[in-house]
Order: C-alpha cells, then sequence, then structure tokens
C-alpha cells in the first residue's frame, strides 16, 4: 500500500506538477494508512496463513479485493498523472516522461501478477518472492532518469526521503503501541509530523517552481536582449547605409544639373543628362516608397485591393520591362509560363511590386550567366519560381534572408541595395495568402527563389 501511495504520488510532481487537479494527500494518505492497518492487523485481507510441506499458502478475506482495488487505483492514477502531461513538456522532460511511465507500467503489472493475481488463483505466495524485483525496476529506471536526466531537485528528494522515513517509524511506533497513553502520545505525534511534513515538502516544491519560474525568466530576458542587440546593430548598419543610398542618387542629379546650367551642350547631350537625371530619380522614389511601405507594414497599415488577376499579365510585364537591363549586362534573360492564363485573387499594384523585387534582384545580383523566370500551375494552386547564375548565398544568411535591414555582407560591398525588398516582398506574399522559399547551394552558385499562390479556378 505504501509503494503504491509514493508511485501516484511521485507521478503526481514529475517532470512537472499536473495542474490538472490538485493532489489530495489528505484523503489518500488516511487511505493508505487505513489500507495498511487493516492488511497488518486485522484477519480481512489475509485471513490464515497455512504452511504445507513448507510451501507458503495464504487464505484471503474480502478486503483482499480491497486491497487490489487500492493497488489499481494508485497504479492507474499514476499513468494518467504521467500521461497528461505529455503536450506540456519539452524534449528531455518527454524522455525522463517515458523511462518513469515505462518503469511504472512494468512494476505495476508485475507486483500485481506475482503477489495479489498469482497467489490468489494458484492458492500459495511461492510466486512473492518476486515482488520487490518488480518493484526494482521503477526504482531502477527512475534513478537513471535522476542521475542521467537531472529529473528532480536533488534538496527535494532528500526532505521527501527523510519525512517519508519519519512519517514510516512514526506510523509503525504508533501501530506497535501497547498502552493508550502511549497511543495517544505517538498518534498526536504521528499527525504533527504528517502535518509539518507536508508543509515542509510543500514549501520547498514552492520555491523550487518559483526558481524554474525565475530561470526561465532569466533566459527570456537573455534571449530578447541578443534580439534587440541584434536588431540595433541591423539598424546602425542601416542608417549608414542609408544615408550613403541617399547621398548617391543626390550627388548624380546635383551633378548633371550643373552640367545642364554649362554652355555648349548640343541636343543629344542634354538628352542624354536629362536620362540619367531621370533614372536616379527612380532609383530615389524606390528607395523612399521601400522605407514608408517597410513603416506601413509593421504598423499594419499595409491596404491591398483584392480581385481576381491574371498572374501571367503581371509577371510577362515585369519580365519585359527589366529586359533592358537584362541585356545591358548581356544576360539569358527567359520566361516561361505552362498556361497563358492563370487567374488569382491579388493586388495588382502590390504583387507586381513583390515580383518585380524578385527579378530585379537576381538581374543585379549576377554579373553573367542567366536569369529564368518560370510560371507552373499544379493542382489549383501555381508557383512563380524566379532562377539566377549569380551570386546566391550561405546558409547562415538563409535564416534571416527575409528580415528587415538583412543583406550578404559580401553583396552589399558591391551591390547597392536597402535590406527591406525581400522583408517587403515576403510580406505582401503573405497578405495573398501565399508561401516564398528560397535556395541557394552556397556563395558565388546562383539562387532560386519560389512564390506559391492558390489559383482561382
Amino acid at each position: 500500500a505504501l509503494i503504491a501511495f509514493f508511485m501516484y504520488y511521485f507521478s503526481y510532481y514529475f517532470p512537472k506538477q499536473n495542474k490538472g487537479y490538485r493532489f489530495p494527500i489528505e484523503l489518500l494518505s488516511i487511505s493508505t494508512l487505513a489500507v495498511m492497518a487493516v492488511s497488518l492487523f486485522t484477519p480481512y485481507v489475509l485471513t490464515e496463513v497455512v504452511y504445507d510441506s513448507g510451501v507458503q499458502q495464504n487464505i484471503y478475506g474480502f478486503g483482499y479485493y480491497v486491497f487490489s482495488a487500492y493497488f489499481f487505483f494508485c497504479l492507474l492514477g499514476g499513468v494518467y498523472n504521467l500521461m497528461s502531461k505529455g503536450n506540456d513538456l519539452d524534449r528531455v522532460e518527454r524522455i525522463q516522461m517515458n523511462l518513469v511511465l515505462v518503469g511504472l507500467i512494468t512494476s505495476g503489472i508485475l507486483a500485481a501478477v506475482t503477489n495479489l493475481i498469482l497467489p490468489k488463483l494458484l492458492g500459495n505466495y511461492t510466486t512473492g518472492e518476486f515482488g520487490p524485483l518488480a518493484v526494482s525496476v521503477f526504482a531502477l529506471l527512475s534513478t537513471y532518469a535522476i542521475l542521467k536526466h537531472h529529473l528532480f531537485d536533488i534538496k527535494v528528494i532528500a526532505i521527501e526521503f527523510l519525512m517519508s522515513s519519519i512519517w514510516i517509524f512514526s506510523l509503525f511506533r504508533f501501530l506497535a503501541s501497547t498502552t493508550i497513553k502511549d497511543r495517544i502520545m505517538d498518534g498526536g505525534f504521528l499527525v504533527v509530523v504528517g502535518v509539518l511534513g507536508t508543509v515542509l515538502i510543500q514549501t520547498a516544491m514552492r520555491e523550487i517552481n518559483e526558481g524554474e519560474k525565475f530561470e526561465h525568466l532569466a533566459k527570456d530576458l537573455e534571449s530578447a536582449n541578443r534580439r534587440l542587440e541584434g536588431l540595433d546593430s541591423a539598424r546602425r548598419e542601416f542608417l549608414s547605409f542609408a544615408s550613403h543610398q541617399l547621398r548617391t542618387p543626390m550627388t548624380v542629379i546635383k551633378g548633371y544639373a550643373n552640367l545642364l546650367t554649362g554652355s555648349g551642350n548640343s541636343v543629344s547631350k542634354v538628352k542624354e543628362i536629362v536620362t540619367k537625371i531621370s533614372n536616379s530619380t527612380d532609383a530615389l522614389d524606390r528607395l523612399i516608397v521601400n522605407f514608408l511601405d517597410a513603416r506601413a507594414i509593421e504598423e499594419g497599415k499595409m491596404t491591398y485591393d483584392f480581385v481576381p488577376t491574371d498572374l501571367v499579365k503581371i509577371v510577362f510585364s515585369v519580365w519585359k520591362d527589366l529586359k533592358p537591363l537584362a541585356d545591358l549586362k548581356k544576360l539569358d534573360f527567359s520566361f516561361e509560363t505552362s498556361s497563358p492564363v492563370v487567374t488569382i485573387n491579388a493586388d495588382e499594384l502590390k504583387l507586381r511590386q513583390a515580383v518585380q523585387n524578385l527579378v530585379d534582384n537576381a538581374i543585379k545580383y549576377t554579373s553573367s550567366g542567366f536569369v529564368k523566370v518560370v510560371i507552373k500551375t499544379e493542382n489549383g494552386s501555381v508557383a512563380v519560381s524566379v532562377a539566377d547564375s549569380g551570386r546566391g548565398f550561405s546558409q547562415s544568411v538563409k535564416e534571416s534572408l527575409f528580415q528587415q535591414f538583412v543583406r550578404d555582407r559580401t553583396a552589399a560591398l558591391k551591390t547597392q541595395g536597402t535590406g527591406l525588398g525581400l522583408y517587403i516582398t515576403k510580406e505582401i506574399i503573405k497578405a495573398h495568402g501565399g508561401d516564398i522559399s528560397a535556395e541557394s547551394d552556397g556563395p558565388d552558385k546562383g539562387a532560386k527563389f519560389v512564390v506559391k499562390l492558390s489559383q482561382i479556378v
């Protein structure tokens, strides 16, 4: 009875306290003491013990069934305690739980078979000697979990072991008392020790829970601090980079404007200067639009006007507009589609911006080779892929590729950009209910971006 009680009690607190109900320590303690008293000092469980040719034969009373019900209640309660906490445990805690759960079930079944079922069926107690072996399975697996996976705080284990020893000693002292005076004194001592021990154990558990909360809080704060440091570093880099990005087109515009004020410029020269001023103005405009879009996304103020739209028309328009840029770099710039018309629910301007960001990046980061834009439909969805033979990226960069102000340091030294394009693209695609992914075999091995969207059939 005492072993069954401690198995149930152990499972309630391992590896985390069961939040589903309050452990009935008072009721279960009284029940355990009652079952033990009935088993040890009355003939209701074990009516008579007879030895026949040196073999112990037990004659059981109706209390046998009460004892068996109590044992199985504790066993099944312990299994329930462990399994009900599975979803709230991390990987290490699940390993711990599985170890103890296997030990509990194995020990419970073996103990029930060797001490309760077989002695009743066979009429003798020859299998009872295997009882300690059954319990040892639970003890061994729990010990392994404690040593290998730091199952419990050692202070709690020591306190529970000490109090359990005192409780058992006090109980047997009370049961062995022969006079009323001794029974009253030992009974009072048992009650006081029981109450104080329970309070002590609960206090220790509460302190450990508070300590774990502070430990988790410290880890969360440390993680948040690292994120803030990373964000602060990214923002500093961005401010330095953005100031350069803003200054460059302004310097170009100012320089060419000064040329226009000079004398002797032919019509063709003026036209060339005006074209370069226009290109620099467009670059400055794109930079400002990216800043405004990023801020709108962060504040949740980005608005969309979704209507049935031909995706092929959008992508082909982007390809056509950027083809002169690709031709200037002598790239193999191709466009393919598996269907002449692909209808999706989209904001045409926003989606065009996202596709243009991807294709423009592919051309920008590819010095030679190819840029391939492909549309494929399959099972009610459509994928737009933009592949190139350009700079590519490492796996370490991939993790933060779609974050704000993040750029490959090597690429940033050679190619201008804001570090906002892919972030804005990802948010636009997400707003369209789609998904975007990126793959690369490594630096200078090209890259492939794939956008997946739902098709209107």
